[in-house]
């Protein structure tokens, strides 16, 4: 699939803006504040139906408008197609694809994406929660059930956490406690084997990727950390934390809690690595789920690399831009003279 043309409506800093794009290597660069990572930002939505920064769809809108709209043209099964969004204050998002209305579950995969931001260099030096968003983002993308199960997941979790709030003022709430437990534990055993047969093969390709930036003298290790994976044991967890959980009011067990552990030559990354090396690592990561998705589809997924280039050293750039290979991928830097002056073997779009 290519990525054609993108044209923005109110969407965060832009009144109204069309870009076209070459099916290779598209740089896009200007000072900072100019909207670059606002491109990014609504190509990404259009592919996840998500935000890499905003919690609302009101965040997304131009500051006094009232709706936004993201209108992509791309190729795909050999045929050009329109995909669209329009977001509105305090009413649901709509999505389309060549002009009918579209569920957002049904639009994921269409256009897969990988994005790569400054942040997510620290992916394994930060909480759980960043690495389970990791794992989630790539799998609801790769298979549809999976989306469906952590969908499922996120609304049990939700009333059962507003539950256990309500049962110290009205206890007769827990009697559906048990009902809840069974479901997400079952919902939850389902989500772990997604993610523990996804994070063994990205393991294997982020172990490689690391080898090859370190010159093979550090040996990345990912492990996959659940105890979900028997929704017997997980309902046992949750029944002998009863009233752990209506004191604290939160749900202490499930694959909520699941987490990706990082080794770095047999030691816990995140307490004995640089910052070159945590670095390398989140760079070995996204590059596997690149790979991943690619496997997925039968091509390479949309690359979006925003700014992240100045935030690694001279080697780790020519790693990354060698690294792109076929596909389409969009960098926005301050300076494109950067990606000539890095030496990699790359031609631009």
């Amino acid at each position: 699939m290519t990525l054609l043309s993108v044209t923005l409506k109110d969407f965060r800093s832009y009144t109204g803006a069309s870009f076209s794009f070459s099916g290779g290597v598209n740089v896009i660069s200007g000072a900072n504040g100019t909207g670059k990572t606002n491109l990014l930002e609504a190509i990404y939505f259009l592919a996840t139906t998500k935000s890499v920064r905003a919690a609302r769809s009101a965040d997304m809108l131009r500051f006094g408008a009232a709706e936004a709209e993201i209108h992509a043209s791309l190729l795909s099964g050999g045929r050009e197609q329109t995909v669209s969004a329009r977001l509105q204050r305090g009413a649901r998002r709509v999505f389309c694809q060549n002009g009918a209305p579209l569920a957002p579950r049904d639009l994921m995969g269409l256009l897969p994406a990988v994005f790569f931001e400054p942040g997510d260099l620290s992916l394994l030096q930060g909480g759980a929660a960043g690495r389970r968003a990791f794992m989630d983002t790539a799998l609801c993308q790769m298979k549809p059930r999976y989306l469906e199960a952590l969908r499922r997941y996120r609304k049990l979790l939700e009333s059962k956490t507003k539950l256990l709030g309500l049962c110290a003022a009205q206890p007769a709430y827990l009697d559906a406690l048990p009902e809840y437990n069974r479901s997400l534990a079952d919902t939850g055993a389902l989500l772990a084997r997604y993610r523990s047969d996804f994070a063994e093969k990205l393991a294997s390709a982020a172990a490689a990727h690391h080898a090859a930036i370190s010159g093979g003298r550090e040996a990345l290790t990912l492990t996959y950390k659940t105890r979900a994976l028997d929704p017997e044991e997980t309902l046992f967890r949750m029944t002998e934390r009863r009233e752990a959980e209506i004191a604290r009011r939160q749900c202490l067990a499930g694959a909520h809690r699941d987490d990706v552990e990082a080794l770095l030559d047999g030691k816990p990354l995140k307490d004995f690595s640089s910052q070159g090396q945590a670095r390398t690592a989140a760079v070995a990561m996204k590059l596997s789920a690149r790979e991943l998705l690619c496997e997925t589809f039968g091509e390479p997924p949309l690359l979006l690399l925003d700014d992240v280039l100045s935030e690694l050293d001279g080697g780790r750039q020519r790693y990354v831009l060698d690294s792109i290979g076929a596909g389409q991928t969009f960098i926005t830097c301050c300076d494109a003279g950067m990606i000539t002056a890095s030496g990699a073997n790359i031609r631009l779009g």
